[in-house]
């Protein structure tokens, strides 16, 4: 039981997230996150979406995001700042809560942003 629930409050914070993306201005980028720390420390990779509170390039931007940790084998919604450079490029950080491990844990990432000039 408790799995559905997470399961479903993760595809609503997916589907939320992706669909702030229809508002002006916001960049919405996909990419790989180092998770490390929690209260069961556990370090690797996690993969996932991020929305950007703009769509330029060169600039500082808050992030909101869902990843799935490889290394938790869960989804982890986040929170966090990242810098857009040329080139469709992000590089993050950000901090996450754990489904897996019932607390929170940080990240470092890169990827891809859809950026303008």
């Amino acid at each position: 039981m408790t799995a559905k629930i997470i399961a479903i409050a993760c595809s609503a914070l997916a589907a939320a997230t992706l669909s702030t993306s229809a508002l002006a201005g916001t960049g919405v980028g996909a990419g790989l996150t180092w998770t490390f720390g929690g209260p069961k420390p556990v370090a690797g990779p996690a993969l996932g979406v991020k929305v950007f509170s703009t769509d330029k390039q060169d600039k500082a931007a808050a992030s909101l995001g869902v990843d799935y940790s490889f290394a938790d084998r869960s989804f982890r919604p986040n929170v966090g700042v990242a810098y857009l450079g040329k080139n469709n490029v992000y590089l993050g950080a950000d901090v996450g809560y754990s489904f897996a491990q019932q607390g929170v844990n940080f990240g470092v990432g890169a990827g891809y942003v859809d950026t303008k000039k």
